[in-house]
């Protein structure tokens, strides 16, 4: 009874691990680029009000999925977004984190993921009336499947700054793009969210 229990056991945690360590991700550097509120228009017949567009910070990562299944598409992933501003003010120098989970991603094709800061984090960030600056960024982004299978950073990739456990975080101000007014925008060019 016990030997078959044992090898039920390691049966089941070979099948584990093999559909575990058979997917791979290859991440490119993430970037960071300031961009404009969307200026949509819109046939409604009520005078909108006009406003100045804003400020946003886009923080985007390509990767592509390998994996050792059949399938031409694996299931989901997570991806683990982690930012920490360089000259943010005191208050709010803090790792911001966010996870964004993909479904039905295909195989072998260049998929993306990207989160925003908001104008208004941006100013609570920086201060208000400041310029968001995309080079005062540090961004780390893992890529999970139920264990890490990719990842990469902008920089200080030694030091592994996003892994410290003493460091204040914060998961309220990344945006995942659904919800942003880009949420439209490049809709092919981003792998499917569930949320």
């Amino acid at each position: 009874m016990k030997i078959s229990l044992l090898l039920l056991t390691w049966c089941l945690l070979s099948v584990f691990n093999f559909t575990a360590f058979g997917q791979k991700a290859k991440v490119l550097k993430p970037t960071v680029s300031a961009a404009k509120s969307p200026d949509f228009e819109v046939g409604s017949g009520i005078k909108e009000p006009k406003g100045e567009r804003k400020d946003w910070l886009q923080i985007d990562v390509a990767f592509q999925l390998e994996s050792s299944s059949r399938d031409d598409f694996i299931e989901a992933v997570e991806v683990r977004f982690f930012v920490l501003p360089k000259s943010a003010d005191a208050k709010y120098k803090k790792l911001y984190t966010a996870v964004v989970n993909h479904v039905d991603l295909p195989k072998n094709e260049t998929l993306r993921s990207c989160v925003f800061l908001s104008p208004n984090s941006l100013a609570r960030i920086y201060g208000k009336g400041k310029k968001p600056n995309p080079r005062d960024l540090m961004v780390a982004v893992e890529i999970h499947a139920g264990q890490l299978i990719g990842g990469e950073v902008t920089d200080g990739k030694s030091t592994r700054w996003w892994q410290k456990q003493d460091a204040p975080t914060d998961s309220s101000m990344l945006r995942p793009k659904s919800k942003t007014p880009f949420a439209y925008l490049w809709f092919d060019s981003y792998a499917e969210t569930r949320d």
